[in-house]
């Protein structure tokens, strides 16, 4: 007999051998038992899962001779195929002409469709139904689909559709509401192992558990892949199967060195990291691969540090779960989530551009600069702390407590400063008087009273007393005026009309500088203006002063230097990056 290779010497012949399935090949039983079948299926999943060999078995069992067997509860209709009668051994032979398979991938054409539905009318030619696996269904064109949903819609007695894709997303929506949809599931390492235990029993094959449980990581859930790549390590190593010879084959990273380059990248020790990369990249390991490894090690020390019980869904050897149970509670799951993310940014890097050991270097070298980060409630007591300490230390002092960390003020002033520049002006008061007002202070420094923050209601204010002490001014020259601050201690007055400047004496200009400083609580200088009139609104316009601002490095020192401030950067050792206002 010609030499078998394990994926095929070791298909399932029976719906209890699918591996992970059991959700489907339970539904398809009870439907062969109570002869309710449907006339289309749609079978998607990932690759590997077994969904041709539940269609062929189907087949099998829908067509099978011998539907009773003989069980402890007497002859009873089981849905199994009995792998016997001359339609089971056909259709396991791929000799039955009732069992039609297709390719899509390479038959995807409206006239293959065509062809089909032609055939799709004649009568099986030896047993009860004709059965058609379309694999790869996705495949077909989109004529080819339209041409298929009649055929679907109504088709023969006779006749079952079963197909079968790895895209569903793929498949048009009339013609899965035409199809039972059953979708086949990824197998956990543990169902991949177990079949393997088997198949190495059978063969004579010396493997370890922990051998099987590299293979079965290295299939990513799917079967197939795992039977073939048991066969390669069979060709390749013999029948003894070392963890060793396995890595070395595979190419994967050995156990030392991969341990190294983890460690290092957990403890921040990053020359030790780059060094360990460097090795394994002398010694021709598939550096990819490595990474693959890499995510899953810390896959399982994240799901350690969330809850140490979940040791069932860590995929890495049981020999180390104690190390990595240990390691978890020295790392936050913030950290390790980080860490996942960059080397899963890395991993499509590398599958893009390729230069795995220059973009692992990165990887590394942009782990290593992740700040450990302090937890909200933990951030938050720490504050409180502080505040009690510095509300305890003016309690003390007999000072008044202020909040901690201010909001840095912005020097944008209160007041916009208004200058009119002298282009503007058609006339301009050149005299400037730089004397005192005649309130000279006594002894004693009057108490402020105003602001110049509050300078229109001052202003209105003065113009309130000129009303009654010079009527003229008030109706006259200052009628319209408009106050603008124009820095500490100094006032422009701008007029609305340019003749009645000339109308101001010495004794006018002093009566208001009085005023205002006698309202204000200090001396005050004025400077009498003409405003530009807008001639379109006939509104009296002046152009602001210039802002006094500040530049960001200025606002970074202002806060570092603040008092305040302090305790908070040099409990958490910390810098300020940026200031918002």
């Amino acid at each position: 007999m010609s030499y078998e290779v394990f994926a095929q010497k070791w298909r399932p012949q029976y719906f209890q051998d699918v591996v992970g399935q059991a959700h489907v090949t339970a539904t398809l039983q009870n439907q062969i038992r109570s002869e309710r079948l449907g006339h289309a299926y749609l079978f998607w999943g990932p690759r590997g899962t077994g969904k041709t060999t539940v269609a062929r078995l189907f087949a099998k069992a829908v067509n099978c001779l011998k539907p009773s067997q003989e069980t402890d509860l007497g002859i009873v209709k089981t849905g199994e195929p009995c792998n016997d009668c001359d339609a089971c051994r056909e259709i396991t032979q791929g000799s039955s002409f009732d069992v039609i398979e297709m390719d899509a991938a390479s038959n995807r054409g409206i006239d293959t469709i065509r062809d089909l539905r032609e055939n799709v009318k004649l009568s099986p030619a030896a047993y009860k139904y004709k059965i058609y696996i379309i694999d790869e269904v996705h495949m077909l064109t989109p004529e080819g689909f339209n041409a298929l949903l009649k055929t679907l819609e109504e088709p023969p007695a006779h006749v079952i559709f079963i197909m079968a894709t790895t895209e569903h997303s793929q498949i048009p929506k009339t013609i899965i509401s035409r199809c039972q949809d059953f979708d086949f599931r990824h197998l956990v390492p543990e169902q991949i192992t177990s079949r393997l235990q088997l198949i190495v029993d059978d063969e004579g094959i010396s493997a370890d558990s922990e051998v099987l449980s590299l293979i079965a990581r290295q299939s990513e859930g799917c079967l197939r892949d795992a039977e073939n790549l048991l066969e390669r390590l069979y060709s390749s190593v013999g029948k003894e199967l070392t963890l060793d010879n396995v890595e070395e084959t595979l190419g994967l990273s050995s156990s030392n060195l991969l341990y190294e380059l983890t460690e290092a990248i957990a403890g921040r020790n990053l020359g030790t990291g780059l060094a360990a990369l460097n090795q394994l990249s002398i010694q021709g390991m598939d550096l990819a691969q490595c990474l693959h490894q890499i995510i899953g090690y810390f896959r399982d020390l994240r799901l350690l540090a969330i809850d140490n019980n979940l040791e069932d869904l860590v995929q890495s050897p049981k020999s180390e779960l104690s190390d990595l149970k240990e390691k978890a509670e020295q790392i936050s799951v913030e950290r390790l989530s980080r860490i996942i993310k960059i080397l899963m940014h890395t991993n499509r890097e590398i599958k893009e551009y390729g230069y795995a050991q220059l973009h692992l270097e990165s990887a590394l070298i942009q782990i290593n600069s992740i700040k450990e980060t302090i937890q909200l409630d933990e951030i938050v007591n720490k504050l409180i702390a502080i505040e009690q300490k510095i509300a305890n230390s003016e309690m003390e002092s007999g000072t008044t407590s202020t909040p901690i960390l201010p909001i840095i003020p912005n020097t944008k002033p209160t007041e916009s400063i208004m200058d009119v520049e002298s282009p503007t002006l058609s006339m301009q008061e050149s005299e400037f008087d730089k004397g005192t007002s005649d309130a000279e202070t006594d002894e004693t420094q009057p108490k402020i009273l105003r602001s110049l923050d509050e300078l229109s209601d001052i202003w209105e204010e003065v113009m309130s007393q000129l009303k009654e002490t010079s009527p003229q001014l008030a109706f006259g020259t200052f009628k319209g005026a408009n106050p603008i601050r124009d820095g500490e201690d100094r006032i422009k007055i701008v007029c609305a009309h340019d003749a009645s400047l000339s109308f101001v004496d010495d004794d006018a200009r002093k009566n208001i500088i009085n005023k205002l400083s006698e309202i204000i609580g200090k001396p005050i200088q004025i400077e009498l203006v003409k405003a530009e009139v807008d001639t379109q609104t006939d509104e009296i316009t002046a152009a602001p002063e210039k802002e006094v601002k500040t530049t960001p490095m200025m606002r970074k020192r202002q806060a570092e230097e603040d008092e305040q401030i302090q305790p908070v950067l040099d409990l958490f050792d910390a810098s300020i990056l940026e200031i918002q206002i």
